[in-house]
């Protein structure tokens, strides 16, 4: 898997001189990359956010793409044929969600077998966090799930707070980030321990920090308020915070 960026380079994907380890000074070698290396031994690359390449990129992975096949690097004078096996997998966000996304070429586009997937839903959601968080209970985990869509739609499409700073994407990351921070907090785990760390201090205000707490309280009544200095100690374990042993 690659990450690009409006800062990725052919190098990124081809490789480049680099010193040599324990070598002299001055003395450099070349060095494949992961992309040129996957060509060579038939493995599969995924090319994440593929519409924040540069133009320089795209028209550098189009050999490897047509019925060419190949990648010449003028450093070593030489060209690389791809593997067989080799394939090529892209993946990106729409361009209209912005962050210098744009829209890339048609006959660049299409060289590929377009997929388009759609936004996951709380079902979607729910399944994959009691696979990941078996020993979640599920009314907790669909709580939490609860919470994190409501708080996106509150933000995004009825815009009732979070302005300052918008936009938002509250999804399955959060989710994922919370279960984690809740199954480390160990037996006497509390969601509102971490709920500031997670959501709260990331909105630019005091109102809307209160806003969100709001919607957090009408989903986890009965939940008490965290306390930071908490100690808890039996014969099992021990627990002073958000540290557990």
């Amino acid at each position: 898997r690659i990450n690009l960026s409006d800062q990725s380079d052919l190098m990124d994907l081809f490789g480049s001189d680099l010193p040599v380890e324990d070598g002299q000074p001055g003395q450099f070698a070349w060095r494949d990359a992961e992309f040129l290396r996957a060509l060579q031994q038939g493995h599969w690359v995924l090319l994440d956010e593929m519409n924040l390449a540069p133009q320089a990129v795209l028209e550098g992975l189009n050999a490897v793409l047509d019925h060419r096949g190949t990648v010449y690097i003028p450093e070593l004078g030489r060209s690389f044929v791809r593997h067989p096996s080799f394939r090529i997998f892209a993946a990106q966000n729409p361009f209209y969600q912005g962050g210098g996304r744009k829209g890339l070429p048609k006959s660049f586009l299409n060289r590929f077998t377009k997929v388009y997937v759609q936004e996951l839903t709380s079902e979607d959601l729910q399944l994959i966090c009691q696979h990941l968080f078996p020993d979640h209970a599920v009314d907790e985990l669909h709580a939490i799930i609860d919470f994190t869509s409501r708080l996106d739609r509150e933000t995004m499409d009825l815009k009732s707070f979070g302005r300052d700073g918008a936009p938002w994407e509250f999804n399955l990351r959060d989710v994922l980030r919370w279960a984690t921070l809740l199954r480390r907090a160990g037996p006497s785990r509390n969601p509102t321990r971490v709920l500031d760390t997670v959501f709260l201090q990331r909105f630019r205000t005091l109102q809307d920090r209160e806003q969100a707490y709001s919607l957090f309280t009408s989903i986890f009544p009965s939940v008490p308020e965290g306390d930071c200095l908490a100690m808890t100690i039996s014969s099992a374990y021990l627990q002073a915070g958000s540290f557990w042993m």
